[in-house]
């Protein structure tokens, strides 16, 4: 049976990157530095004392992770919280890391593991009031980049998804109905990207299908990233 770790599991895109894979056959073990529901949860936080190093033992070896875990806050360069900001870096970035560093010291990934990131289309482009989150994004190309170059000795592959803004309750929570028609409207899908898009691209790029895409980052947008209609 086919293993993959998850990293923020319990969070909208985690859970649902979870479900396809349980659906696909593949036994789900999710990590996170709070308790979930799940029946394997293990608790881990790789920069703190809690390593849970005997139970990913236990479970592993893994032949896929995904980092799905992170923060988010509305800043801009007028009021930033430099606390803030290195907290949101912590969690975007350093986590993933610090947690990689341990699974290949722990010797914890199967040969030709394929390891998955989910960033945000926000890595690439800027919006208002997101300067914190969109810096600690931006990073994690350097941090895939560097990856990928240095983690091809042992065969792994590891690549970048990039969601969009996605139709959960949360998206519209937080924008407003003339923000959502902005999205809808920059293409003629004329609709939100789905957690499924989401979900299906880091199956297929987690998978055995997956033979050669390394180091690569993947929209998951519809194409709002880089389409026009004029």
């Amino acid at each position: 049976m086919q293993k993959i770790l998850i990293f923020g599991g319990s969070g909208t895109i985690g859970a649902h990157i979870c479900q396809l894979f349980e659906k696909k056959g593949w036994k789900v073990t999710i990590a996170s530095r709070t308790q979930s529901s799940h029946q394997n949860h293990i608790l881990f936080d790789p920069l703190g004392e809690n390593l849970a190093l005997s139970s990913l033992k236990s479970t592993g070896p893994f032949n896929a992770v995904c980092w799905a875990q992170g923060m988010n806050c509305n800043d801009n360069i007028y009021n930033v919280d430099t606390d803030n900001n290195v907290e949101l870096y912590k969690a975007n970035c350093l986590f993933i890391v610090k947690s990689l560093n341990i699974l290949l010291n722990e010797k914890l990934l199967a040969k030709n593991a394929r390891l998955s990131v989910i960033s945000s289309i926000w890595q690439n482009i800027a919006r208002q009031d997101k300067l914190s989150y969109c810096m600690t994004k931006a990073a994690l190309q350097g941090l895939v980049l560097s990856a990928a170059t240095d983690l091809a000795e042992d065969g792994y592959l590891i690549n970048a998804v990039l969601p969009g803004a996605l139709d959960t309750p949360m998206t519209h929570l937080n924008l407003k109905p003339e923000q959502l028609k902005k999205i809808t409207d920059a293409t003629k899908f004329k609709r939100l990207a789905a957690l499924d898009d989401v979900a299906n691209l880091v199956y297929f790029l987690c998978s055995a299908e997956n033979t050669g895409i390394t180091g690569q980052f993947i929209n998951a947008d519809l194409g709002f990233s880089h389409v026009r209609i004029v």
